[in-house]
């Protein structure tokens, strides 16, 4: 399979907004860990795990992103982990140490789902009052500038672990961070040597043209909201013209579609459970599989799939979507490159100067 034009299948491991509620209390380690192994059973590019300020969409619990994710990491050896974080609550420095440690522990298989914190039921959990949708969205890429500055803090071959002579690290390979800001002022470096990947893979949720314009300044991959493959071939192109008004450089968007899905061997069974939300599949495995290949056709580089029940629908995607689709050698058949990066067919990048 050409890792150029693959279809790449991520999932929520959380489910479909809307789907099965949550557990009262945060479901123990084994039930992720069965799910994880699930997904990397099946050879799917990555996992997401959500995340925010509140308690999730009709109550219930979920453990904290980022620490799941780093206990998933020692039991999984190569799906990508890619925990929400929300940079609007949380330092960027902190979640900088956080998402590379996660890089080191998983070996180079972490990214990070950035959201904004536009939910005021949030804003009490951390005593934040104040800033307007728009003031947030500047500030969480102002967040991801400070994050991937102090990823590069660290140049690579900066740790020496010369014992003989004393020495951990060459200062000389050390890049000082000054950012000052609107909304930041950071001094780096960071506590952390630069990730296993240089810079874990951020994805941006595109829900509007603030999310969008958010993407294109700060993310490697972009998730969209889309009601049929038209529709997303249509966003997709607006993404294309945001990155060219904005010159942005290095390699263009990813660009996945959020896709929930209920699976059933029997298409009514398959129905009565639908899922709300845009572009939302009911059907089965072999008819998600042909429809994956339609919004494929439309441009997309691949899509994330968000269960209406985790625990009975992401085995009939691993086990009857991914057949399917490698039956018409349109998904990978074996484990391909180690990182996340890689697998998504995005380079390493070196590091930048220091700022």
């Amino acid at each position: 399979m050409d890792v150029g034009t693959a279809l790449h299948l991520a999932v929520a491991l959380d489910g479909a907004p809307g789907g099965e509620p949550p557990p009262a209390v945060p479901a123990p380690a084994a039930v992720w860990a069965g799910r994880a192994a699930e997904a990397e059973r099946g050879l799917l590019d990555l996992l997401t795990l959500d995340d925010a300020h509140a308690p999730p969409p009709g109550g219930g619990a979920r453990p904290e992103a980022v620490q799941l994710g780093a206990a998933l990491g020692a039991l999984t050896r190569w799906i990508g982990i890619v925990p929400t974080v929300t940079p609007t609550h949380s330092e960027p420095f902190h979640l900088s140490t956080a998402v590379a440690t996660l890089d080191f522990v998983t070996t180079g298989r972490a990214g990070c789902l950035v959201r904004a914190g536009l939910d005021r039921a949030e804003d009490g959990t951390v005593g934040r009052t104040g800033g307007t949708a728009e003031e947030r969205l500047d500030e969480t890429a102002e967040a991801v500038e400070v994050i991937r500055a102090l990823w590069d803090s660290w140049e690579d071959g900066a740790e020496i672990r010369d014992t003989a002579r004393g020495l951990f690290l060459d200062r000389a390979r050390i890049r000082p961070v000054a950012h000052r800001g609107p909304r930041f002022a950071v001094r780096g470096p960071s506590v952390t040597p630069r990730p296993p990947q240089g810079q874990p893979p951020v994805l941006v949720a595109v829900r509007d043209e603030g999310s969008r314009r958010l993407a294109v300044r700060s993310a490697d991959l972009a998730l969209l909201t889309a009601a049929d493959p038209d529709d997303a071939r249509e966003q997709a192109a607006l993404l294309r013209a945001a990155e060219a008004a904005a010159a942005r450089p290095g390699p263009p968007l990813l660009v996945f579609a959020d896709l929930p899905v209920a699976l059933d061997g029997d298409p009514r069974r398959a129905a009565a459970r639908r899922p709300d939300g845009p572009g939302a599949f009911a059907g089965t495995p072999e008819a998600l599989a042909a429809a994956l290949l339609r919004w494929r056709a439309a441009g997309l580089d691949g899509v994330r799939l968000l269960p209406a029940s985790v625990d009975q629908d992401l085995p009939a995607v691993t086990r009857g979507v991914v057949p399917a689709l490698q039956a018409r050698g349109a998904f990978r058949r074996r484990r391909d490159a180690d990182t996340l990066r890689a697998r998504l067919g995005l380079p390493r990048p070196a590091a930048r100067p220091g700022r």
